[in-house]
This record gives structure tokens, C-alpha cells and sequence, in this order.
């Protein structure tokens, strides 16, 4: 008795995103501050954007995004996490952005002339990052331990740096157009070859992109995909038609879904591609999703219902009924009290024989609440057509 088709999953994951989304705040909350840093010897100007539901969920803790370059970058940075989250593609992040307006050479281009690494003060900025930045936001903010770094230019190439330390405290990087320093290839692929933390890292240019930058891009892409360590997510994007100036208009909305690609639901295409060519356990795969979201990402995120579902679409196409009883343990787990573990023990015990039974568990989780999707009603649409069907 089959009750959603491929498409239907796809329209719930629509009807899903819409429901979802926090109405206690029809806008995000922005602030103007600075840092008093004893490592830049200054004041230096910040601009933060909060989540919408930042003030609501108060126990919620969410990754911080730091905008290099933010007196120009922040607001399409922000712009694009507001609405890439408010749609649940990604999740909400806490965004700040550092003004460099006037000091962007100095903080991310002073090398040591042998090792090509930050000296004066590029190394001032970088421990200004790590020292004062970060432990600010850590006491006065609720984030998480993923942190995104986000630079373009000059400043995607110092981003680098971050991911040079055994356990770096910032493991998200996204690099627009990098003006890639001597050695730095060979850095990163020496520290990510072997890194034991988990690294997301995404990189862009364009064919129209400055020349230099575009070779080395492509030189640093070839050599990052040769990595083999489970531990990375390593993504290059390369775009036919925007300049060096107009790339980040383009790229940063592309990027910031590329360092969560493993966040968002089940599509058609990861349908299609990964899911319905399952030889191994379908649920397996859904719990491993999820793990990697934890373990990458830092946060734990209830299975959606557009992923039970793209679960279920498998069970019914392939009629595999006996994983009902997995998937129904699965959902007590991630939504207890509802009637999703009851409709899914009901259809396990339906299709392997016992439709009587059946009958009684569909009845049964009337008094339980429902979930987005499914219904008290249908349930007892289901137990009636049994009643009917074999004259109960």
C-alpha cells in the first residue's frame, strides 16, 4: 500500500522548508563594534549579524562565519547566509566581518622572505584572529566549535594559514580568487594530507579571472583533489564568465553551499546518484549522514522528515518492508511521541503478514502528536482500508 511517490518527498521537502522557518523574526539583528586588540596596538571596527532566532532558541549554540575584507564582503556574505538558511540549505551561522579597509595589505600580505609565512604585522592580525577574536566571541556570543573564514584575494590566500596548525581552531575556508603565496601549495597539501581534524575547504576562480590567479588556482585545485584523507571536504569552483571583481558576487553564495554541502536534505539528485544505487542499508546511509554532520559541522540536527521520507520512497520501490522495522526504532529515536514510529511499525507489520495487527498500531497512535507530513487522519485512512480490504 504505497503512499508517496518520488515526487511527493521532493514536495514535502518544499512544504517542509516553508513550515520550518522561525516567525518570531521577520529580520536579522546587526551590530556595529570594535575590539580593543593589544596584538594591532588599535580599535578595530567590527559588523556582526545574529541569527534570526538567536534571541528565541536560547539554548542554541551556532558556527561563526568571519568575513575578511568585511567593509566590502560582509554584506553579500551575510545576505547569502540569511537566505541559504532561512530556506535550510545551511544552517544559521553568526557572521562577523573585519574592517580592513584601510589596513589590508599589512594584515594579510607581510611575509618572511624564506618561509612565505605571516611575520610584523600579518602575524599581528593573525594572532589578533585567533587570540582576541574568536575567545571575544566565545564569551559573548553563543557559537559553536565550527568556524568558517571567509577572504578574497589577498586575504583568501592569508586565510590559508589557518589550516596550518595541527588542530586548527578555524576549519572551514572559503577562498575567492586567492593571490596564493609562494609555498602555499605545498603547505596545504603537506597539513591536509595528514590532517587528523575535519577540514572544509572550497575554493574559486574564474577563466576571466586575473591570469596568474587563475593558473595558480588551478595548479593548487589538482593538487588538493589528489588528497586522500576522509577527514577533508575539498570543493573547487570555476566560473566561465565573471571577472576578478565581479567573482564574489557569484561565488560566495556557491561557496557557502559547497562548506555545507553535507547539511541539507535529501534532493532529487543525491536521490537518484547515491540513494536509489544503494547495495548497502538505506538507513545506514541516513545515520551516517547525519554523523558526518555532527562530526564536521558541530551540530546535531534531527533527521528531517524529508529524509524519512526519501528512506521510505527506497523501501517502497524496492519493496525491501522488512526495513520498516529499522526505520520505525529509527524514528522513536528522533521523534518520540509522534505517530511517525507507529505509521512506519505499521507498515512493517503490514506488508510481513499481519494486517490486522496493523490495523490496531495505525488505530493506536491517535492519542500521539503528528508530524510535518503525515496525519492522524491518514493513519486511520490506512486502518479503515485494512478493516475493508479483509472484512474485519
Amino acid at each position: 500500500m504505497k503512499k508517496y511517490t518520488l515526487n511527493t518527498f521532493l514536495f514535502f521537502l518544499t512544504i517542509n522548508l516553508l513550515s520550518s522557518q522561525n516567525l518570531d523574526s521577520l529580520y536579522v539583528s546587526r551590530v556595529n563594534d570594535t575590539i580593543l586588540s593589544k596584538y594591532l596596538n588599535e580599535k578595530r571596527a567590527i559588523e556582526i549579524q545574529l541569527p534570526r532566532s538567536y534571541e528565541t532558541e536560547v539554548d542554541k549554540n551556532y558556527p561563526l562565519m568571519i568575513v575578511l575584507d568585511g567593509d566590502y564582503m560582509f554584506n553579500i556574505v551575510s545576505g547569502s547566509v540569511d537566505y541559504l538558511s532561512y530556506w535550510g540549505d545551511i544552517p544559521e551561522n553568526l557572521v562577523v566581518g573585519i574592517n580592513q579597509k584601510d589596513t589590508r595589505f599589512q594584515d594579510s600580505s607581510v611575509f618572511d622572505n624564506i618561509t612565505f609565512t605571516p611575520i610584523s604585522s600579518t602575524a599581528s592580525f593573525y594572532d589578533f584572529i585567533v587570540n582576541e577574536l574568536i575567545p571575544y566571541f566565545s564569551k559573548n556570543y553563543r557559537v559553536s566549535n565550527f568556524k568558517v573564514i571567509v577572504g578574497q584575494e589577498r586575504t583568501a590566500n592569508f586565510a590559508n594559514f589557518f589550516l596550518l596548525k595541527n588542530d586548527p581552531q578555524i576549519r572551514g575556508v572559503i577562498s575567492i580568487s586567492p593571490k596564493i603565496s609562494q609555498n602555499m601549495n605545498r603547505y596545504l597539501n603537506e597539513n591536509l594530507s595528514k590532517s587528523n581534524s575535519k577540514i572544509v575547504y572550497t575554493l574559486s576562480s574564474s577563466k576571466r579571472d586575473f591570469e596568474s590567479i587563475f593558473k595558480n588556482v588551478s595548479e593548487l585545485t589538482a593538487s588538493l583533489d589528489s588528497i586522500e584523507n576522509k577527514n577533508l571536504r575539498f570543493e573547487s569552483l570555476i566560473f566561465d564568465k565573471e571577472n576578478h571583481y565581479i567573482l564574489p558576487s557569484v561565488s560566495v553564495p556557491k561557496s557557502i553551499r559547497s562548506t555545507y554541502s553535507m547539511y541539507s536534505d535529501i534532493d532529487k539528485i543525491e536521490y537518484d546518484s547515491i540513494i536509489s544505487k544503494l547495495e548497502t542499508s538505506p538507513i545506514d546511509y541516513l545515520k551516517n549522514k547525519y554523523q558526518l554532520i555532527k562530526e564536521f559541522y558541530d551540530l546535531d540536527k534531527t533527521i528531517s522528515m524529508n529524509d524519512f521520507m526519501a528512506i521510505e520512497e527506497f523501501i517502497e520501490e524496492n519493496e525491501f518492508f522488512n526495513l520498516y522495522d529499522e526505520l520505525s526504532e529509527l524514528a522513536k529515536q528522533e521523534y518520540p511521541g509522534t505517530i511517525l514510529p507507529s505509521y512506519y511499525k505499521g507498515r512493517f507489520i503490514e506488508e510481513t503478514g499481519d494486517p490486522k495487527k496493523a490495523m490496531y498500531i495505525y488505530r493506536s497512535a491517535y492519542n500521539m502528536k503528528e508530524v510535518k507530513g503525515l496525519t492522524k487522519e491518514y493513519l486511520l485512512e490506512l486502518a479503515e482500508r485494512i478493516k475493508e480490504d479483509f472484512n474485519y
